[in-house]
């Protein structure tokens, strides 16, 4: 392993070390078939650096040997209701504004193909997406799946809109990827761009989101500095869905190495490791105190941000753990095992806390509970 000595959006030097958390979970989108094969779930070091240059936030001691994505990795957040809204609007809006139609779209990290997907019905368009966690024989009309990694220098038919959705993130060096892109870009095409928001990542909200896959954590400023860097030109960038990611629309251009003041973001993530063990204490407490009370708390939620609470929290893997996305139900959980169920399943239980590791869907999970006739308190984490 190599240790990232230099920060991956500015190139500066003047890394700080922030929040060590130990060991985690190397694929926290991972999916087992039985609780022994969870626990024994791969783990690598998550120690934080922040840099001082540009407020960039990265795992220096990150290991691209322990990461290898396969098709049992699982982070589609589409069967939400609130996510497919948000999926929906930005479909429409990328096709209104740079009308996208009967074109061409590409996409690094497609994932299981699902926003290609609807860009291609949204259009008529055709698309090509590059993702190793694809099933083999995965059709959907009008996309081409590709069950490997999109790498530099790979040849990709013209396109005029291309995605990178939640990828750069876990690039061990994203400004290979972009620069790449930035030479052989198509002169109209337009790149879209997303990833998690450092600023909701280490402020109050966002405790539960610093995960092995994730590299880096770019804030509004140092995935600006990053893409100037590398060649590209914005044309907008800013926060979306609730705040939590970071959106950006560029195209090729001039490479500019300018740094905005990040004195406020890097005050933000000094006091990170502080409130994150605050947190995890209380709820430890919390959870020890119902179970002494004769009560049991659930935790809505199997993604990134619930495998990692739960690792935090209960280790030994005993709390009811819930998912609406039913490929998930009966399988485990990497670190402490947990079993996920479906949300009918609480009905059955006496639950007195439903525990939800993201904000945005807290409205939709207590409609939800309502719904099977589960009263218990519904809190956020």
């Amino acid at each position: 392993m190599t240790a990232q000595l230099s920060c991956l959006a500015c190139g500066g030097q003047g890394l700080k070390g922030v929040a060590d958390l130990g060991t985690s979970p190397v694929l926290t989108g991972a999916l087992f078939d039985d609780r022994d094969s969870a626990r024994r779930a791969v783990h690598g070091r998550l120690d934080l650096a922040c840099c001082g240059d540009c407020g960039h936030v990265q795992n220096v001691a990150f290991d691209p040997a322990l990461v290898e994505y396969d098709v049992s990795y699982d982070n589609s957040l589409h069967f939400s209701g609130t996510f497919q809204q948000y999926v929906d609007e930005l479909v429409a809006r990328l096709v209104d504004k740079y009308d996208v139609r009967g074109r061409h779209v590409v996409e690094i990290g497609s994932g299981k193909g699902d926003f290609l997907g609807a860009i291609a019905r949204a259009g008529g368009n055709a698309g090509t997406g590059y993702d190793p966690t694809v099933a083999p024989g995965t059709t959907i009309p009008g996309v081409r799946l590709v069950q490997d990694y999109f790498r530099p220098g790979d040849q990709v038919d013209h396109y005029d809109l291309l995605v990178c959705r939640h990828v750069l993130e876990h690039l061990n060096d994203p400004a290979n990827l972009l620069r790449s892109l930035a030479r052989s870009a198509p002169a109209a095409a337009v790149h879209y761009v997303e990833v998690p928001s450092a600023e909701f990542n280490f402020g109050p909200d966002g405790l539960w989101d610093c995960i092995y896959p994730h590299v880096s954590y770019f804030s509004a400023g140092s995935l600006l500095t990053l893409l100037r860097r590398c060649g590209f030109e914005i044309e907008s960038l800013g926060r979306s869905f609730h705040g939590q990611f970071i959106s950006a629309e560029v195209r090729a251009g001039e490479s500019v190495d300018i740094r905005d003041d990040a004195s406020e973001h890097i005050r933000v993530v000094s006091e990170f490791a502080r409130r994150h063990r605050e947190s995890v204490a209380r709820w430890r407490g919390e959870v020890a105190a119902s179970g002494q009370r004769g009560q049991t708390v659930a935790v809505w939620g199997a993604g990134s941000k619930g495998v990692n609470f739960l690792n935090a929290v209960d280790p030994d893997g005993m709390l009811p753990t819930v998912d609406i996305n039913p490929r998930k139900w009966g399988r485990f959980l990497p670190g402490g095992g947990h079993r996920v169920i479906a949300p009918g399943e609480l009905a059955e239980r006496d639950v007195s806390t439903v525990a939800v590791t993201n904000p945005v869907y807290r409205d939709e999970i207590a409609g939800t509970l309502a719904d099977l006739g589960v009263d218990a308190r519904v809190v956020t984490v």
